[in-house]
């Protein structure tokens, strides 16, 4: 009974010659071209003067059962006979790159399975070297943009992220939202200084320059100034939802300078009662259960200040939550700055200076309701890519990583 399947092997221009295994119980196929000709490196007509074969080629092809799968084939070589000399030029197929010690099939195959994983983990699994792996990813993943991918900007985000705990290492993420859904990266900087970030903007192409309307980022001064200098045309929207860590944080101030207070007044039976109260108060009202407001309400019948700076920040919220015009939403926020002031809530004064500093660019929000979302998520990736990869310090890698992790399935897709 014959248990042997034929599989097709899938290589254009070639045909099977032999079929063996290896003393390592790998199979290895040796394969000869079909193609007749080739084109001279000096004049680059088609020439069909067979010449004789190069030395033997060993390529890693796809495994098969899991097993190593090599293809051996010997180039043909042809001679010209227009060229003065009648040099010899060597025949190459399609299916692998010069220099390269894999089939195309194969690197394809290594990068997806790179998508989402670390360089070490899938030399393991291979049984290959890191930098047999890295060799792939450098021939086929790009380490900057390649503009000629894009016709139209529109948005831009710009947001630093550190390499390293403590706030250390800075790396400057410039990113675009593209349609319907997704991001794509266009840089990763090895600083957040204003000229590393101006002279990136400087080098983006002019057709595409001219297309960005929104630059969405935070109140850092340098990638204001970069914008400013490079893109003075741009709307710069500083991102609502640093705004609202901004102000949540001066309430947040309140709490603690409260609770210590009552700490220290009530007894500890009444103290008691108001433990857990963190995660309600940083609640918007609407998602509080029934015992996380009665929690609340025990604790602001003991400090009626708390309880008016809870309201302050949810009033503040209502209004980047309501359909403001961006005058409307300057004169909303100016009236609320005016009722803390009221209040005398010293907690929130930095955060006042802030408004006074930003709040024509602050309210670029309510022209259209951007944000930085889309690159604060990106951030998730960059941070879950340096915990993935045991730290990754050098720019070019988390660009090309990244890359590969949002692009890969779809460029490296198998066909």
């Amino acid at each position: 009974m014959d248990n042997s399947i034929h599989i097709p092997l899938d290589l254009p221009e070639v045909r099977v010659l032999e079929t063996t295994k290896t003393e390592q119980g790998d199979w290895l196929i040796r394969v000869e071209s079909t193609q007749p000709g080739t084109k001279c490196r000096q004049c680059g007509r088609q020439i069909t003067h067979f010449h004789g074969f190069d030395k033997a080629l060993r390529l890693r092809h796809l495994p098969l059962f899991e097993v190593p799968v090599f293809i051996e084939l010997r180039p043909k070589r042809y001679r010209c006979d227009f060229c003065e000399g009648k040099p010899t030029t060597t025949q190459r197929l399609s299916w692998y790159q010069q220099r390269s010690p894999n089939t195309k099939a194969y690197e394809q195959w290594l990068l997806r399975m790179l998508i989402n994983s670390t360089v070490s983990d899938v030399a393991r699994t291979l049984n290959i070297s890191d930098d047999i792996v890295t060799g792939v990813l450098n021939r086929w993943v790009t380490r900057q943009v390649n503009w000629d991918k894009f016709e139209h900007l529109g948005i831009v985000g710009i947001d630093e992220i550190a390499l390293k705990r403590g706030h250390r290492d800075y790396v400057t993420l410039i990113t675009t939202p593209l349609e319907p859904t997704g991001v794509e990266v266009l840089a990763v900087l090895g600083d957040r200084k204003k000229e590393t970030v101006a002279d990136f903007l400087a080098s983006i192409p002019l057709r595409l320059k001219v297309t960005i309307k929104r630059v969405c980022t935070d109140m850092y001064q340098g990638f204001v100034g970069a914008v400013q200098a490079q893109l003075p045309w741009a709307k710069l929207v500083v991102d609502r939802f640093h705004v609202a860590k901004a102000y949540r944080g001066c309430a947040d101030t309140v709490r603690k300078q409260e609770v210590k207070r009552l700490k220290q007044e009530l007894s500890k039976a009444e103290y008691e009662q108001l433990k857990g109260a963190m995660w309600p108060f940083r609640k918007s009202p609407d998602r509080l259960k029934d015992e996380e407001q009665a929690l609340l309400d025990r604790l602001f019948t003991y400090s009626p200040k708390l309880k008016q700076a809870y309201q302050l920040r949810e009033e503040l919220t209502q209004i980047f939550e309501g359909a403001y015009t961006k005058s409307g939403a300057k004169c909303a926020i100016r009236a609320w700055c005016k009722r803390v002031r009221k209040s005398g809530i010293e907690a929130f004064d930095g955060f006042l200076g802030t408004v006074e500093t930003w709040l024509d660019k602050i309210t670029n929000y309510f022209l259209e309701g951007l944000t930085s979302g889309f690159v604060e998520g990106f951030n998730n990736r960059v941070k879950v890519l340096k915990r993935r990869c045991y730290g990754i310090f050098d720019v070019a890698q988390i660009f090309q990583r990244l890359t590969l992790d949002i692009n890969g399935y779809e460029q490296f897709a198998f066909t």
